[in-house]
């Protein structure tokens, strides 16, 4: 393990940008530096490649500091929620949706193929257009034969989707085996387990540049579909200087809470003895941990490896942070 000052953090994070047919240009206002007229889908904040912009380890991937001692930096509970991989266990996305997503399904850890993880994640909703919506579960579980029937035919399972508007600081909670997708309009925050799988049940019709549609996987997408999931929405209890903690999700791979500093207020957050991520969604806030400072704006992100010092949030601009755990 370094002995280099700060070398548990906090470090700021610069993410990986993924290119998106039905990605948008919004992402752009969250302190993030997008390439000329490219329609930007993701900001994957704490993908192994995300390069660390302070501290010791400044210029270097956070897979590659992870690498350098796994069990050290992640803790055991860490390391044991990152599939034994040297990466974090915490995968942060922005997702900027100015088209509907695939209609898609991720298995659970049980039915991830062999070597790989299932995904369960968490929406916290950032922005939304008049009339967006949350595709989550299916309208009538009942119909689940149905919907198999015209997934394998090639009709679209769209109009059996349940919709939810999509409403600003709000949060939905993704278990794996939920049909679900991303409506158009909606800019989000994700958190979720490391893991890429995704099984598309429908692209809506949509091809790419060349007129070609995306690869589907109906077979494994019903596989591993539990219908009964069907997630609710709501608005996320905040965290302030006078209300205790309410982590607004709480699994058993991340927990997820919104922190609300307000003007002039210093707040102090317990231990973690593994990783945590805070991401900066308004206003702007110094985050302190033993003499080790860094500034965070809309946007930017500070990550905590395990057993870090105990964590001060002060006010630069009146600022709300979200700030994902283990659970």
């Amino acid at each position: 393990m370094s002995s280099f000052a700060g070398a548990r953090g906090p470090f700021l994070l610069d993410p990986r940008l993924d290119l998106k047919i039905w990605g948008g240009r919004r992402l752009g206002a969250y302190n993030l530096e997008l390439p000329p007229n490219d329609p930007v889908g993701e900001a994957v904040i704490t993908s192994p490649d995300a390069r660390i912009r302070s501290g010791p380890f400044a210029g270097r991937s956070l897979g590659d500091v992870i690498a350098r001692d796994p069990e050290g930096m992640l803790g055991s509970d860490g390391l044991r929620l990152s599939g034994g991989q040297p990466r974090l266990p915490l995968l942060i996305k922005l997702i900027d949706a100015t088209t509907d997503l695939s209609i898609q399904v991720h298995p659970d850890d049980a039915r991830a193929p062999a070597g790989s993880m299932g995904k369960t994640e968490a929406w916290y909703v950032l922005e939304a257009e008049p009339g967006a919506n949350l595709y989550v579960g299916l309208n009538d579980p009942a119909e689940f034969n149905e919907l198999a029937s015209e997934a394998r035919s090639g009709t679209s399972v769209g109009a059996r989707m349940r919709t939810v508007p999509a409403q600003p600081g709000e949060v939905i909670f993704i278990p794996a085996g939920t049909v679900h997708a991303i409506g158009a309009g909606v800019l989000l925050y994700e958190i979720q387990q490391p893991s890429t799988i995704t099984y598309r049940l429908d692209d809506w019709g949509r091809v790419d540049d060349l007129g070609q549609p995306r690869e589907l996987h109906v077979e494994a997408a019903l596989a591993v579909s539990e219908p009964h999931l069907r997630p609710a929405s709501e608005i996320a209890a905040m965290r302030t200087a006078t209300m205790p903690a309410t982590p607004c999700v709480q699994c058993e791979a991340f927990a997820l809470e919104v922190i609300e500093v307000r003007g002039g207020e210093e707040m102090t957050l317990d231990f973690e003895t593994g990783p945590a991520v805070f991401t900066c969604i308004a206003g702007a806030v110094r985050l302190d941990a033993d003499g080790i400072a860094v500034d965070l704006a809309r946007g930017d992100t500070a990550v905590m490896m395990a057993d870090a010092p105990i964590v001060h949030l002060r006010t630069i601009q009146p600022a709300q942070i979200l700030r994902g755990w283990l659970g």
